[in-house]
């Protein structure tokens, strides 16, 4: 394994401490989350009891135990005052649905939408209408008799309108209900109207047709009927409320054909009468309880929100709290603009991220927050009296822990649900787990990167010494010497002592290339002592065996003078290539040259030449040192040749071998039929003191070989910036040198 390897897993390792350190947080985040569960469900159960015996808590889950009827009305409160004008543009914002009329004998279709603001009651009715007839007052005669003026029922009404009936009191009162009529002659402002006549035990009489100041309204027609907006003074949480659209197609028809929750004739019978509202079968008005806020108030921290729920889910009670703080405006300003405050914001969502998780939307944050939804789960538990708390986020992407718990039992009278905003001062972000994790965090990344840096340091300059290592000793085995560091570390040391052994071995190899001529020297005279000792002896008084034994010891001295002198050339040859003077050689003029030298010097041997024709061009070399590469390739092609001729070859090939060419230059190789050559010695062949020669090798007379032939090639072809070749082509084997082209 490498040491950047080892480095990185030593700083991989670092890792543990956060991962060790994130199991313990969230393991103590565990505990924490448990505890406050424990004491929400406590608090809410001690809420639970006091509103139990709370009478306006307890009056208004009654209303809502009473009824669950589809003709109920529930009136979303709005946080604003609606501008009555007969658009819908300031129901926008509400986000309950319409309640689709569906009672009657009328083809019309009619849907209703109802709100709250302080004390005003807002209905929004929306007509399809075919025929939208208004109505026409009619015109009364000055001399008509009795029975010849208008009907009184035309006269109040013969056009579209829309009936209200409204229970004003529980009853015991002089005031139960309230029929209200709306119609117009044209669209724009309407006033209500009194519906029916009516008297009262006092001898008061109210007239049909008489206006209601507090009531006000608007009509405004629309491309496929016609729209009505309705302010009234609210009504009592919990009484009855009906209402019925009259569609009149002409001013002669009769009035029968109507939509809505109540007959409009049963509304005249019961208005007439002031009926017993619970034989008027009409819906009923739901809307939160004012009184039941002020009791929810004084149980709701700042953090949290109570809500209040009737049996069939409807909102009678809301407290929000959740983005309130129990600390100081200016304290709370202060922290918002520091930097702590900044950091724990980024811990927060990072933290609870990652330990809390993904968490669901509550179905009370889809869009729908006057009711409540209870799946499978939750009712099961809330059945059998026992609180369920859960985590979730709201519609605001706030996480809040939940508590749903029902109250009263056998049977249950309504539901509460009280919430605390988890990302409050008191959660994570104020919290010491999370600082704790992010020093962890901080403190392992620290570690690693250092440990990183140190390990990228390091193998850095082992590279760098591997390096120059690598290329301290030259190709041809000469030691060019390696840089001592300066560190004072155990690196730069083993630099040291590796330049110190390089060195000595550089005199080493200096003593060994000088040996040679200091050998050469010391022999040449004994060498001549030997040979002139030889030459001295009288052979003619010799017998044969003798005479045998002198002709072995003359070819020894021969044979050793020989080694002497290609000892000595080779140490002049390195020395000479170097100071070679190039001149500008013909190729097709320099090749036939050389063809006819090696016919007179090999005359056993069939030489031909292969020259093309773009390879006749002129190149700058030293004639000599060429001359001497080619008897090289030539003793060598002569000597490993089993057949055929030995072909002097100059081809012109795309290739680059000059730094400064153009990628010009010419092959000259020398090939012969032989023993073809092992791909994995290539290499090898052009090392110094390398040779293949075996004893069965073709060896011309007593040449001595010392493995210098094919080096000497590579230095003559690197002194031209050239390159070598060797390869076996087609049954030949071929050796030479690239020279660029000029």
């Amino acid at each position: 394994m490498k040491l950047r390897s080892q480095m990185l897993l030593a700083a991989g390792l670092t890792l543990a401490v956060p991962l060790v350190g994130w199991q313990s947080v969230q393991q103590l985040y565990s505990t924490l989350q448990q505890t406050r569960i424990d004491e929400q469900t406590l608090k809410v159960a001690n809420m639970r009891l006091a509103l139990s015996e709370a009478s306006v808590v307890d009056t208004a889950l009654l209303s809502g135990l009473q009824t669950g009827q589809a003709e109920d009305w529930y009136a979303e409160t709005s946080p604003y005052p609606i501008f009555v004008d007969g658009y819908d543009d300031d129901w926008q914002t509400l986000v309950n649905d319409s309640i689709a009329l569906t009672a009657g004998n009328s083809d019309e279709k009619a849907s209703l939408r109802v709100a709250r603001h302080a004390d005003r009651l807002y209905v929004f009715v929306s007509v399809e209408d075919d025929v939208v007839e208004y109505h026409v007052p009619p015109t009364l005669q000055v001399d008509a008799g009795e029975g010849e003026q208008p009907d009184r029922q035309a006269s109040l009404v013969n056009g579209d309108s829309l009936e209200l009936l409204i229970q004003t009191s529980a009853g015991g009162s002089d005031h139960v209900w309230q029929h209200v009529l709306f119609r117009t002659i044209a669209p724009g402002a309407v006033e209500a109207l009194s519906a029916s006549d009516t008297s009262r035990d006092n001898g008061h009489r109210q007239l049909a047709g008489m206006p209601i100041r507090s009531w006000e309204g608007a009509w405004v027609q629309t491309w496929n009927g016609y729209q009505l907006e309705v302010s009234l003074p609210l009504p009592p949480s919990g009484l009855k409320v009906g209402i019925a659209v009259v569609d009149v197609d002409a001013r002669d028809e009769a009035r029968t054909r109507w939509v809505g929750n109540i007959d409009p004739e049963q509304m005249q019978r019961a208005y007439r009468v002031q009926s017993d509202p619970e034989t008027v079968p009409t819906g009923f008005l739901f809307y939160e309880s004012d009184m039941a806020d002020q009791r929810l108030e004084g149980w709701t921290t700042p953090g949290g929100r109570s809500r209040l729920y009737d049996v069939h889910g409807r909102l009678l009670a809301d407290v929000n709290k959740l983005y309130e703080r129990g600390v100081p405006e200016d304290q709370l300003e202060q922290a918002a603009y520091s930097s702590e405050g900044l950091w724990d914001a980024i811990l927060l969502r990072v933290f609870a991220f990652f330990v809390a998780g993904d968490l669901p939307l509550l179905p009370e944050y889809s869009g729908k927050p006057a009711s409540l939804h209870l799946d499978d789960a939750r009712q099961a538990l809330v059945q059998h009296n026992e609180p369920v708390t859960s985590r979730y986020v709201t519609d605001e992407n706030d996480r809040v822990l939940g508590t749903l718990t029902p109250i009263g039992s056998a049977p249950i009278r309504g539901y509460l649900l009280y919430e605390s905003n988890e990302e409050h001062a008191s959660a994570y972000a104020g919290s010491e787990l999370a600082r704790l994790f992010s020093l962890l965090l901080l403190v392992s990344l620290l570690a690693g990167c250092g440990l990183l840096i140190f390990a990228l340091v390091l193998s850095s300059r082992i590279r760098r010494l591997s390096l120059e290592a690598q290329h301290a000793v030259g190709a041809d085995g000469r030691v060019k010497g390696l840089p001592g560091s300066d560190a004072r570390d155990e690196i730069g040391d083993l630099s040291r002592k590796l330049s110190t052994l390089l060195a000595r071995s550089a005199d080493y190899t200096q003593y060994l290339e000088a040996l040679s001529s200091r050998l050469s020297h010391e022999l040449r005279t004994p060498l001549s002592v030997v040979r002139t000792s030889i030459e001295n002896i009288d052979r003619d008084g010799l017998d044969s065996q003798s005479l045998m034994l002198i002709d072995r010891a003359s070819g020894g001295a021969d044979h050793l003078g020989s080694i002497i002198k290609a000892l000595v050339e080779s140490t002049r040859l390195e020395q000479s290539v170097q100071m070679a003077e190039r001149q500008r050689i013909d190729l097709a003029q320099w090749m036939a040259g050389s063809l006819a030298r090696y016919r007179q010097v090999y005359p056993d041997m069939k030489f031909i030449s292969d020259i093309e024709h773009d390879a006749s061009a002129s190149i700058m070399a030293s004639p000599e040192l060429l001359s001497q590469a080619f008897d090289k390739l030539v003793d060598n092609a002569v000597s490993f040749a089993s057949a055929g001729p030995v072909v002097l070859s100059a081809r012109t090939e795309r290739r680059t071998v000059d730094r400064t060419g153009d990628g010009n230059s010419v092959m000259l190789s020398v090939c012969n039929r032989g023993v073809p050559l092992d791909q994995s010695k290539l290499l090898q062949l052009f090392e110094p003191m390398y040779s293949e020669r075996s004893s069965d090798s073709r060896v011309q007379g007593n040449d001595v070989h010392l493995g210098l032939g094919l080096y000497i090639v590579k230095m003559i072809a690197e002194v031209h910036d050239g390159s070598i070749v060797a390869r076996n082509d087609n049954g030949w084997v071929r050796i030479g040198m690239y020279l660029p082209v000029p």
